[in-house]
């Protein structure tokens, strides 16, 4: 948004001998962020009125002619110029070689299709005035030549830009508009800000509309279901549309806008003044003389000013007359009842509109306006009046013999709501950290618009927390932006300037915080994967697409969990579990690396549907990938390793891939119909352990032998573990190690040979851990098993070691695994 400062100047007295660097610099520190800024209105110098004396075509250019110029003082000068309107006998500003212009570019001499042009014949654009570069700027034709251009040139006006972004605007509906801004200016350079739309004003303006005492031609009436939030019309007769004056073309030109008639102008103007919308009907276009704010009711179509087509939805609300609708409501009028060159009576339109209504409609017809960006910020509807007074001041004032019919008529306008905040300066200060003073604070929120009262009777505390004074806040700062003692706090913050306060340390004790319970286990478990498992940690997202589960094979898609307004269809859903999301990881690891281990400690979630919703479950998630050896048995000592290592009471025991388990749905394809194993944890099933079936590795390009394992934690952190780690000392005697080859068939899961060995009733087997596991093919398997022996208060002698060595084989033997020969 564009403010201009020569605007700004109407209500504000600015100080002198700031540059506008340091101007800008205040004002993004105080107000708002501005972006940049630009100088508007300064002639360059070394620019001249000249006389145009004779014109001929270019030797070499259909497009371009060779003026010479009378530029005063008996010279002349051959200038190459492509302008329209260059002719013999108009006076055009001249630009000598040398001459800086606001663009940013100096002239100089140099050939134009093989003539030298001896300087430049300048157009509006090019000197800063406007955006007009249609033709050379044609001068009066009294004015002396040889003068500067400065001297004779009326309406230019030496004006500071500043570029604001809007971002930085959305909280404050108050800035939208020159008036606004220039409250903010005042207080920042603590300067008296002249209200012109007083009081004694008001009365003025009211006093001419009321005193004729018709009926009003155009009737309102606001259905309460709509998104309005306050209407006001105004019919005012005897108006004819002209030419905007210099002065509001120029301003409007400044803000970014296209002057187009006098009362669209007028329109404009008001609204990039006082920051409200509005809107001016062509009375003679509206049906019935009533004006009727509705919902839509069903699906039509409405043609805009800009001659588009939109479609509209039942829910929308419409401006309307007797019979068809005038107006989106809050972003656009209608093509059929915007005013005409012959349009001599009108009807003001001022509103104001609920404002999510008009952001979720504004983004279904991808019709952003200045109307709609306004209203989506939250206006105050206690501001309409001042619009439409100042409308029909502006219109008297192009038109002064027009006249009000029938009043400002209203409907649905809102009761005022009064907000006052109770706070102190000691209370601010304490916030700040810096003492502002009664007097001061005063002084900055009158200067913005608030009322400070004393409350009789409050004392402050000695710890500061007494209230002792209520702010009563303007209403248009309370529709969005003021909501509690906070507030005040920054408003005194932002005006005295945050680079003013002194930086002091932290008056807070730094204490050692402890850790929950739930994040102490997942630590633990991250450094174990880590450290022990040699794995990485992963992060993917916990939303996934129905393209992915599909791709996985999963059955589960959380239909309740799809979000209403996804930005892709590749993440717009809880994901029902991690197992997707990891395959999706492994298969983009997989094309850089031929063997690695990865880890996810994340969440899935669980579509409960009603009003439980969903129920989120904490999990963890390993991928062991090889390229040709079977990496489940590594995987299964790993998580083995793992609950050990958080203190988990657990078995494995061999699972069914037709029926599944808690994690798995019975039947996922990417099951191994032999290779997976059920964790049970405190007795009930709360992980898997199983090797990916190659129909899935194929569907997501995965080469290679994959483990997966999955653990839910979810009820383990809610209920949280006690340490049960008892001090042992080191073994004081050695023991000794025994690696056993056994011959298994297919389908046997490792699992189940060392529950054998585990079951042998010999209180000098420490441990049984499954070494390696290689296919034989027809022959089934060979399982090699690692298996040690320790007496804690004796060396173990030769003769026992045999003896419990060879009662392993029986046992093994007799279990159906014989010794591989």
């Amino acid at each position: 948004m564009n403010i201009s400062l020569d605007w700004i100047k109407d209500f504000v007295d600015l100080p002198e001998g700031l540059s506008d660097r340091e101007l800008s610099e205040r004002i993004t520190l105080g107000v708002c962020e501005v972006e940049g800024y630009e100088r508007t209105g300064v002639m360059p110098g070394k620019v001249t009125v000249a006389a145009v004396r004779a014109v001929a075509p270019h030797p070499d250019a259909d497009k371009l002619h060779l003026a010479t110029v009378d530029i005063g003082g008996g010279n002349e000068a051959t200038v190459v110029c492509g302008a329209p309107n260059c002719r013999a006998g108009i006076k055009v500003p001249y630009a000598f070689l040398g001459t800086s212009f606001p663009g940013g570019f100096t002239l100089e001499k140099k050939k134009i299709r093989g003539i030298v042009s001896e300087g430049m014949l300048c157009s509006e654009q090019e000197l800063g005035l406007s955006d007009n570069h249609e033709g050379l700027l044609e001068l009066a034709s009294d004015a002396p030549v040889g003068v500067k251009l400065s001297e004779v040139l009326d309406g230019a006006v030496d004006d500071l830009v500043l570029d604001i972004d809007n971002k930085s605007l959305t909280h404050r509906p108050d800035l939208w508009g020159h008036y606004g801004m220039a409250r903010e200016f005042a207080a920042v350079f603590e300067k008296p800000f002249k209200d012109k739309f007083d009081t004694s004003w008001t009365n003025n303006l009211k006093a001419r509309i009321d005193k004729s005492g018709a009926k009003p031609p155009v009737t309102i009436h606001v259905d309460k279901d709509s998104a309005n939030r306050g209407f006001l019309g105004l019919s005012v007769d005897g108006v004819s549309i002209g030419e905007s004056p210099e002065w509001m073309r120029k301003r409007l030109i400044v803000a970014g806008m296209r002057p187009i008639n006098s009362i669209v102008d007028i329109s404009n103007y008001v609204m990039l003044e006082t920051g409200i919308p509005n809107h001016i009907f062509d009375r003679s276009t509206i049906e019935g003389g009533k004006i009727v704010v509705r919902r839509a009711g069903d699906e039509q179509t409405f043609v805009t000013l800009d001659e588009q087509e939109r479609k509209l939805i039942p829910s929308d609300t419409l401006v309307c007359d007797a019979g068809n609708p005038s107006a989106i409501a809050g972003i656009m009028g209608g093509l059929k009842s915007s005013v005409a060159d012959d349009t001599s009576g009108i009807m003001i339109e001022v509103a104001n509109w609920t404002d999510a209504e008009i952001r979720r409609t504004s983004t279904r017809l991808g019709l952003r306006t200045d109307a709609s960006q306004r209203y989506e910020k939250s206006l105050d509807s206690r501001q309409l009046e001042k619009t439409v007074l100042r409308i029909f001041e502006l219109v008297l004032e192009l038109n002064p013999e027009a006249t009000a019919v029938g009043g400002i008529q209203s409907d649905n306008m809102p009761d005022p709501v009064e907000l006052a905040i109770e706070t102190s300066p000691a209370r601010i200060a304490a916030v700040l950290g810096e003492d502002v003073g009664e007097k001061r604070l005063t002084g900055i929120l009158e200067a913005l618009g608030f009322i400070v009262k004393s409350i009789p009777g409050a004392v402050t505390g000695t710890d500061g927390k007494g209230k002792t004074h209520l702010i009563h806040v303007p209403t248009w700062r309370s529709t969005k932006d003021i909501e509690c003692e906070a507030d005040i706090v920054e408003e005194i913050g932002r005006i005295i300037g945050y680079d003013s306060i002194t930086p002091v340390s932290p008056a807070h004790d730094i204490e050692a915080l402890r850790l929950s319970s739930a994040k102490i286990m997942t630590r633990k478990a991250q450094d174990y994967m880590v450290l022990r498992g040699r794995a990485l940690e992963v992060m993917t997202y916990p939303l996934v697409g129905e393209a992915l589960l599909k791709k996985a094979s999963w059955p589960i898609h959380n239909e309740g969990l799809v979000l209403a307004n996804a930005l892709t269809s590749e993440h717009d859903r809880m994901r029902p579990s991690l197992v997707p999301s990891l395959l999706e990881a492994t298969a983009n690891n997989r094309k850089e690396h031929d063997i690695f281990r990865i880890f996810e400690v994340g969440r899935s979630y669980v579509d409960l549907g009603g009003e439980n919703f969903s129920r989120d479950l904490h999990q963890i998630g390993v991928v062991f990938q090889e390229t040709k050896t079977n990496p489940f048995a590594e995987l299964a000592d790993t998580m083995e390793g793992l609950l050990s290592y958080l203190g988990l009471p657990s078995r494995m025991v061999p699972a069914d891939p037709l029926k599944g388990n808690s994690l798995i749905p019975a039947a996922w394809a990417g099951s191994h119909p032999h290779e997976m194993v059920d964790i049970q944890v405190m007795g009930r099933s709360r992980g898997v352990i199983l090797t990916l079936h190659p129909q899935v590795g194929r569907a997501f390009k995965i080469k290679g032998r994959t483990a997966l394992a999955v653990l839910d934690l979810t009820e383990v952190i809610t209920a949280g573990v006690k340490d049960k780690t008892v001090f042992k000392p080191l073994d004081r005697f050695p023991g000794s190690d025994f690696d056993i080859t056994v011959v298994t068939p297919a389908e046997t899961y490792a699992v189940e040979v060392s529950a054998v060995v585990k079951g042998m009733k010999m209180k000098e087997l420490r441990s049984v851990g499954i070494l390696d596991v290689f296919d034989l093919g027809e022959e089934g398997k060979a399982l090699t098993l690692h298996i040690e022996f320790r007496n804690p208060e004796k060396t173990l002698d030769a003769a026992f070691i045999k003896e419990a060595e060879d009662k392993v084989i029986t046992v093994l033997d007799k279990a159906g695994f014989p010794l591989r020969s």
